[in-house]
Protein backbone atom coordinates (compact mmCIF):
# COMPACT_ATOMS: atom_id res chain seq x y z
CA UNK A 1 0.00 0.00 0.00
CA UNK A 2 2.93 2.33 0.64
CA UNK A 3 3.97 1.94 -2.99
CA UNK A 4 0.44 2.66 -4.20
CA UNK A 5 0.25 5.79 -2.04
CA UNK A 6 3.56 7.08 -3.40
CA UNK A 7 2.36 6.63 -6.99
CA UNK A 8 -0.80 8.65 -6.29
CA UNK A 9 1.16 11.49 -4.67
CA UNK A 10 3.78 11.61 -7.42
CA UNK A 11 1.10 11.64 -10.09
CA UNK A 12 -0.67 14.51 -8.36
CA UNK A 13 2.53 16.51 -8.13
CA UNK A 14 3.22 15.92 -11.82
CA UNK A 15 -0.16 17.28 -12.83
CA UNK A 16 0.05 20.19 -10.42
CA UNK A 17 3.27 21.37 -12.03
CA UNK A 18 1.78 21.09 -15.58
CA UNK A 19 -1.27 23.39 -15.88
CA UNK A 20 -1.17 23.20 -19.68
CA UNK A 21 -1.38 19.42 -19.55
CA UNK A 22 -4.43 19.62 -17.25
CA UNK A 23 -6.08 22.04 -19.67
CA UNK A 24 -5.44 19.68 -22.58
CA UNK A 25 -7.00 16.79 -20.70
CA UNK A 26 -10.11 18.82 -19.91
CA UNK A 27 -10.42 19.71 -23.58
CA UNK A 28 -9.84 16.16 -24.83
CA UNK A 29 -12.66 14.35 -26.59
CA UNK A 30 -14.96 12.04 -24.70
CA UNK A 31 -15.28 8.42 -25.82
CA UNK A 32 -18.69 9.10 -27.38
CA UNK A 33 -17.25 12.05 -29.32
CA UNK A 34 -14.34 9.91 -30.50
CA UNK A 35 -16.74 7.25 -31.81
CA UNK A 36 -18.43 9.79 -34.06
CA UNK A 37 -15.27 11.05 -35.72
CA UNK A 38 -14.76 10.20 -39.39
CA UNK A 39 -11.50 8.62 -40.46
CA UNK A 40 -10.06 7.41 -43.73
CA UNK A 41 -10.90 3.82 -44.46
CA UNK A 42 -8.60 1.52 -42.53
CA UNK A 43 -7.08 -1.29 -44.59
CA UNK A 44 -5.11 -4.39 -43.62
CA UNK A 45 -1.34 -4.76 -44.04
CA UNK A 46 1.04 -7.65 -44.67
CA UNK A 47 4.81 -7.32 -44.41
CA UNK A 48 7.91 -8.29 -46.37
CA UNK A 49 11.55 -8.71 -45.42
CA UNK A 50 12.59 -8.11 -49.04
CA UNK A 51 14.30 -4.85 -49.93
CA UNK A 52 11.88 -4.22 -52.82
CA UNK A 53 8.32 -4.95 -53.85
CA UNK A 54 6.22 -3.94 -56.83
CA UNK A 55 2.75 -2.41 -56.96
CA UNK A 56 0.76 -2.60 -60.21
CA UNK A 57 -2.22 -0.32 -60.86
CA UNK A 58 -4.18 -1.84 -63.74
CA UNK A 59 -6.55 1.14 -63.90
CA UNK A 60 -3.83 3.56 -65.07
CA UNK A 61 -1.29 1.07 -66.48
CA UNK A 62 1.50 2.11 -64.15
CA UNK A 63 3.85 0.21 -61.88
CA UNK A 64 5.62 1.33 -58.73
CA UNK A 65 8.90 -0.09 -57.47
CA UNK A 66 8.90 0.37 -53.69
CA UNK A 67 12.31 0.38 -52.02
CA UNK A 68 13.31 -0.05 -48.41
CA UNK A 69 16.06 2.49 -48.94
CA UNK A 70 15.10 4.77 -51.85
CA UNK A 71 12.10 6.71 -53.10
CA UNK A 72 9.35 4.98 -55.08
CA UNK A 73 10.07 4.62 -58.79
CA UNK A 74 7.19 4.81 -61.29
CA UNK A 75 7.35 2.86 -64.55
CA UNK A 76 4.96 2.32 -67.48
CA UNK A 77 3.33 -1.03 -68.13
CA UNK A 78 0.91 -2.75 -70.49
CA UNK A 79 -1.11 -5.63 -69.06
CA UNK A 80 -3.44 -8.37 -70.25
CA UNK A 81 -6.60 -7.89 -72.28
CA UNK A 82 -9.41 -10.10 -73.60
CA UNK A 83 -9.58 -8.01 -76.75
CA UNK A 84 -6.89 -10.10 -78.44
CA UNK A 85 -7.05 -13.79 -79.30
CA UNK A 86 -6.39 -16.04 -76.28
CA UNK A 87 -5.80 -12.95 -74.14
CA UNK A 88 -6.79 -12.74 -70.46
CA UNK A 89 -6.92 -9.86 -68.03
CA UNK A 90 -4.07 -9.70 -65.54
CA UNK A 91 -5.31 -10.97 -62.19
CA UNK A 92 -5.51 -8.77 -59.12
CA UNK A 93 -4.05 -10.06 -55.85
CA UNK A 94 -0.92 -10.29 -53.75
CA UNK A 95 1.74 -12.49 -55.32
CA UNK A 96 5.49 -13.05 -55.01
CA UNK A 97 8.23 -13.58 -57.56
CA UNK A 98 8.31 -17.34 -58.19
CA UNK A 99 10.63 -17.67 -61.17
CA UNK A 100 13.30 -15.62 -62.94
CA UNK A 101 15.15 -16.00 -66.23
CA UNK A 102 17.07 -13.48 -68.32
CA UNK A 103 15.65 -15.14 -71.44
CA UNK A 104 12.46 -17.19 -71.54
CA UNK A 105 10.53 -18.52 -74.51
CA UNK A 106 6.75 -18.64 -74.36
CA UNK A 107 5.55 -22.14 -75.23
CA UNK A 108 1.97 -20.84 -75.44
CA UNK A 109 2.51 -18.02 -77.94
CA UNK A 110 4.78 -19.12 -80.81
CA UNK A 111 7.93 -19.33 -78.68
CA UNK A 112 8.00 -15.54 -78.23
CA UNK A 113 11.27 -14.41 -76.62
CA UNK A 114 10.66 -12.71 -73.28
CA UNK A 115 13.54 -10.76 -71.78
CA UNK A 116 14.17 -10.57 -68.03
CA UNK A 117 11.22 -12.79 -67.25
CA UNK A 118 9.88 -12.69 -63.67
CA UNK A 119 6.89 -14.97 -63.15
CA UNK A 120 4.50 -14.52 -60.22
CA UNK A 121 1.05 -15.90 -61.18
CA UNK A 122 1.48 -19.21 -63.03
CA UNK A 123 2.25 -18.14 -66.64
CA UNK A 124 1.89 -14.44 -65.89
CA UNK A 125 4.85 -12.26 -65.03
CA UNK A 126 6.94 -9.22 -65.90
CA UNK A 127 8.99 -9.17 -69.08
CA UNK A 128 10.25 -7.10 -71.97
CA UNK A 129 10.21 -7.99 -75.68
CA UNK A 130 12.99 -7.96 -78.27
CA UNK A 131 11.51 -5.16 -80.38
CA UNK A 132 10.19 -1.75 -79.39
CA UNK A 133 6.90 -1.68 -81.27
CA UNK A 134 5.02 -2.40 -78.03
CA UNK A 135 6.50 0.68 -76.32
CA UNK A 136 3.63 2.82 -77.63
CA UNK A 137 1.20 0.87 -75.44
CA UNK A 138 3.20 1.21 -72.22
CA UNK A 139 1.34 3.43 -69.77
CA UNK A 140 -1.48 3.90 -72.28
CA UNK A 141 -3.50 0.73 -72.72
CA UNK A 142 -3.64 -3.03 -72.22
CA UNK A 143 -2.09 -5.07 -75.03
CA UNK A 144 -0.65 -8.36 -73.73
CA UNK A 145 -2.02 -11.88 -73.43
CA UNK A 146 -1.93 -11.54 -69.62
CA UNK A 147 1.61 -10.63 -68.67
CA UNK A 148 2.90 -7.27 -67.45
CA UNK A 149 4.98 -5.86 -70.26
CA UNK A 150 7.62 -3.28 -69.39
CA UNK A 151 10.40 -1.55 -71.28
CA UNK A 152 13.72 -3.33 -71.67
CA UNK A 153 15.37 -0.75 -69.41
CA UNK A 154 12.79 -1.16 -66.64
CA UNK A 155 12.77 -4.95 -67.00
CA UNK A 156 16.52 -5.06 -66.47
CA UNK A 157 16.26 -2.92 -63.32
CA UNK A 158 13.36 -4.91 -61.90
CA UNK A 159 15.22 -8.16 -62.59
CA UNK A 160 18.27 -6.93 -60.69
CA UNK A 161 16.29 -5.77 -57.65
CA UNK A 162 13.40 -8.21 -57.24
CA UNK A 163 14.57 -11.37 -55.50
CA UNK A 164 12.66 -14.62 -55.23
CA UNK A 165 9.77 -14.06 -52.82
CA UNK A 166 9.58 -10.28 -53.41
CA UNK A 167 5.89 -9.29 -53.24
CA UNK A 168 3.82 -8.10 -56.19
CA UNK A 169 0.60 -6.21 -55.38
CA UNK A 170 -1.82 -5.97 -58.32
CA UNK A 171 -4.98 -3.88 -58.03
CA UNK A 172 -7.36 -1.68 -60.02
CA UNK A 173 -6.76 1.57 -58.18
CA UNK A 174 -7.83 0.46 -54.71
CA UNK A 175 -7.07 -2.42 -52.37
CA UNK A 176 -8.20 -3.56 -48.92
CA UNK A 177 -4.73 -4.96 -48.16
CA UNK A 178 -1.42 -3.19 -48.63
CA UNK A 179 2.22 -4.24 -48.31
CA UNK A 180 4.79 -2.65 -46.03
CA UNK A 181 8.42 -3.32 -45.15
CA UNK A 182 9.10 -5.33 -42.00
CA UNK A 183 11.90 -4.39 -39.68
CA UNK A 184 14.71 -6.87 -40.10
CA UNK A 185 15.97 -8.78 -37.06
CA UNK A 186 12.73 -8.07 -35.21
CA UNK A 187 10.66 -10.63 -33.35
CA UNK A 188 7.38 -8.76 -33.71
CA UNK A 189 6.20 -10.59 -36.83
CA UNK A 190 4.22 -13.77 -37.35
CA UNK A 191 4.72 -16.37 -40.08
CA UNK A 192 1.85 -18.59 -41.24
CA UNK A 193 1.90 -21.46 -43.72
CA UNK A 194 -0.23 -20.93 -46.84
CA UNK A 195 -3.39 -22.61 -45.54
CA UNK A 196 -3.27 -20.78 -42.19
CA UNK A 197 -2.44 -17.51 -43.92
CA UNK A 198 -5.50 -17.78 -46.17
CA UNK A 199 -7.75 -18.41 -43.17
CA UNK A 200 -6.23 -15.60 -41.11
CA UNK A 201 -6.53 -13.00 -43.86
CA UNK A 202 -10.12 -14.10 -44.52
CA UNK A 203 -10.90 -13.56 -40.83
CA UNK A 204 -9.30 -10.14 -40.84
CA UNK A 205 -11.13 -9.06 -43.99
CA UNK A 206 -14.42 -10.17 -42.45
CA UNK A 207 -13.81 -7.95 -39.41
CA UNK A 208 -12.68 -5.15 -41.70
CA UNK A 209 -16.00 -5.35 -43.60
CA UNK A 210 -17.99 -5.52 -40.36
CA UNK A 211 -16.21 -2.50 -38.89
CA UNK A 212 -14.73 -4.52 -36.05
CA UNK A 213 -11.11 -4.68 -37.27
CA UNK A 214 -9.81 -2.57 -34.37
CA UNK A 215 -11.50 -4.72 -31.74
CA UNK A 216 -9.20 -7.69 -32.37
CA UNK A 217 -5.46 -8.26 -32.14
CA UNK A 218 -4.15 -8.38 -35.72
CA UNK A 219 -0.58 -9.64 -35.85
CA UNK A 220 2.02 -8.36 -38.28
CA UNK A 221 2.28 -11.15 -40.86
CA UNK A 222 5.33 -11.89 -43.02
CA UNK A 223 4.79 -13.04 -46.61
CA UNK A 224 7.33 -14.66 -48.91
CA UNK A 225 7.78 -17.52 -51.38
CA UNK A 226 7.23 -20.09 -48.62
CA UNK A 227 3.66 -19.12 -47.81
CA UNK A 228 2.36 -17.61 -51.06
CA UNK A 229 1.80 -19.88 -54.06
CA UNK A 230 1.25 -18.94 -57.71
CA UNK A 231 -2.43 -18.55 -56.86
CA UNK A 232 -1.66 -15.55 -54.67
CA UNK A 233 -3.82 -13.89 -52.03
CA UNK A 234 -7.04 -11.91 -52.30
CA UNK A 235 -6.75 -8.13 -51.87
CA UNK A 236 -10.36 -7.94 -50.67
CA UNK A 237 -13.00 -5.42 -51.70
CA UNK A 238 -12.36 -1.88 -50.50
CA UNK A 239 -15.97 -0.95 -51.29
CA UNK A 240 -17.13 -3.26 -48.48
CA UNK A 241 -14.96 -1.50 -45.90
CA UNK A 242 -16.92 1.07 -43.83
CA UNK A 243 -15.50 4.54 -43.28
CA UNK A 244 -15.58 4.07 -39.51
CA UNK A 245 -14.29 1.14 -37.50
CA UNK A 246 -15.61 0.44 -34.02
CA UNK A 247 -13.42 1.64 -31.17
CA UNK A 248 -13.92 -0.08 -27.83
CA UNK A 249 -12.88 1.04 -24.36
CA UNK A 250 -9.64 -0.64 -23.31
CA UNK A 251 -11.27 -3.17 -21.00
CA UNK A 252 -13.72 -4.28 -23.70
CA UNK A 253 -10.92 -4.52 -26.28
CA UNK A 254 -8.97 -6.86 -23.99
CA UNK A 255 -12.05 -9.01 -23.47
CA UNK A 256 -12.79 -9.41 -27.17
CA UNK A 257 -9.18 -9.79 -28.28
CA UNK A 258 -8.21 -12.23 -25.53
CA UNK A 259 -11.38 -14.13 -24.55
CA UNK A 260 -9.67 -16.03 -21.75
CA UNK A 261 -9.09 -12.74 -19.89
CA UNK A 262 -12.30 -11.41 -18.35
CA UNK A 263 -12.50 -7.88 -16.99
CA UNK A 264 -13.64 -7.65 -13.36
CA UNK A 265 -15.04 -4.60 -11.61
CA UNK A 266 -13.05 -3.20 -8.68
CA UNK A 267 -15.34 -2.71 -5.67
CA UNK A 268 -15.75 0.88 -4.49
CA UNK A 269 -14.59 -0.14 -1.01
CA UNK A 270 -11.13 -0.78 -2.48
CA UNK A 271 -10.64 2.99 -2.75
CA UNK A 272 -11.78 3.77 0.81
CA UNK A 273 -9.56 5.97 2.97
CA UNK A 274 -8.87 2.99 5.19
CA UNK A 275 -7.41 0.99 2.30
CA UNK A 276 -5.66 3.80 0.49
CA UNK A 277 -3.85 5.16 3.52
CA UNK A 278 -3.32 1.95 5.44
CA UNK A 279 0.29 1.48 6.54
CA UNK A 280 1.82 -1.95 6.71
CA UNK A 281 5.04 -3.05 8.29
Amino acid sequence: MKTFLIIIICSSLGFADEPERISQIKQSLSFNELKNLSFRKIIDTVYTLSDYFVEIDLSIQLGYLHSRYDSVKTFKISTGTKEIKDGVETNTGIFVIQHKAKKWYSTQFDSTLMLHWMGFNYGIGFHALAGKSYYKYLGNRTSSHGCVRVSREDAKELFSKLEYGAPVLVHKGKTAIRISFAEKNSGYYKFYDNESLQKELKRRLTHLYEGSYLTFVNEKIIINQQNITHQGLSIGDINKVPIRQKILPEYLFIESAIPEIKAEEIPASYFSKKNLFALTD
